[in-house]
């Protein structure tokens, strides 16, 4: 049984795909299998996936029919078998020692889950000319409970995203991604710290993120866009039903009118296709009920407080 499972998805991405490939088989750390998950690619991906699963013994290629990242991520964790989970973007690179310092950083503080910084990278892989890292706020050993109000913070990406992060199998024994929706990450983060006892924080880079045009969070306003205000909304519920802080509840409900509001803001109604208002106006109705909130919540302005209130009347 391997140590550790490495998850990647992979589609469309002939052009990196390599690149990511030989980053990940060259970990300084060995006791792992890599599992990709060919999610339907027509370029050629899934050929270069059982190439490379043809010369070396710890990669698993899955097959499957394209169903996004979510389910490609999802058909991963089914399959892993090892005692720690990583994932990592098919178009991105680690450095050598990316595994190693995760796994020795978990199992030195006996920690749920470990994180990484991440450097931002060009569509080439070159550094950027000023340099982007995504950094903890604070790094050290936390409760998983006490990094929740992180998610707000300018470093708020950190704590979010799958990538830069070594959990314990056991974090995702009754968890899955939301299928068919974007801004899958900002569903899931709340349950994986409030499940967590222990979680290491480091500002050590071991994962280049890689800028490239087309990428799902460089898109534009899309139905899909408001799969980031559903995460957010169902993160406040999760963190109302299990007794969280008032301010902690209140800081969710904030970002969460937030990100809608900042979504209406960018929408003409004028110009939006049919499939982007029947998105909008199931998020609206979803919205409505969070609206009795809005008055006591201290983190909006009085100014966004009466936005708030009137969306949630109006009839988009």
């Amino acid at each position: 049984m391997p140590e550790i499972s490495v998850i990647v998805p992979v589609y469309g991405v002939r052009e990196y795909l390599p690149a990511c490939l030989k980053s990940l088989t060259s970990q300084t750390f060995r006791d792992f299998e890599l599992i990709l998950v060919d999610d339907g690619s027509t370029d050629g991906s899934g050929a270069i996936c059982d190439a490379w699963a043809g010369r070396d013994g710890r990669i698993r290629v899955i097959h499957k029919p394209n169903g996004g990242l979510s389910s490609a991520r999802n058909a991963g964790l089914d399959r892993a078998k090892g005692r720690y989970i990583a994932f990592v973007d098919s178009d991105d690179t680690v450095l050598p020692d990316y595994l190693a310092f995760l796994y020795s950083a978990i199992q030195r503080k006996q920690a749920d889950m470990a994180i990484a910084a991440v450097e931002d990278v060009d569509d080439s892989g070159a550094p950027l000319s000023a340099r982007v890292v995504t950094a903890p706020a604070r790094e050290g050993v936390f409760s998983g409970r006490s990094l929740l109000p992180c998610l707000y913070r300018p470093s708020g990406a950190y704590y979010v995203v799958a990538w830069n992060k070594l959990y314990a199998a056991s974090l995702w024994r009754t968890l899955r991604y939301p299928e068919g929706r974007n801004n899958e990450d900002e569903a899931v983060i709340h349950r994986l710290l409030l499940a967590s006892r222990r979680v290491v924080c480091s500002g050590r880079v071991v994962y280049h993120y890689r800028l490239r045009p087309g990428s799902i969070c460089r898109a534009g306003v899309s139905p899909s866009s408001f799969d980031g205000v559903d995460a957010l909304c169902d993160r406040y519920s999760f963190l109302v039903l299990h007794g969280l802080p008032a301010a902690l509840c209140s800081q969710t409900l904030a970002a969460c009118w937030r990100r809608y509001l900042s979504l209406c803001a960018d929408i003409d109604p004028a110009t939006a296709d049919l499939a982007l208002r029947r998105r909008w106006r199931a998020t609206a109705a979803r919205m409505r009920p969070l609206a009795r909130a809005v008055p006591g919540c201290r983190q909006l302005t009085l100014a966004e407080k009466a936005q708030c209130l009137h969306l949630a009347m109006k009839h988009v």
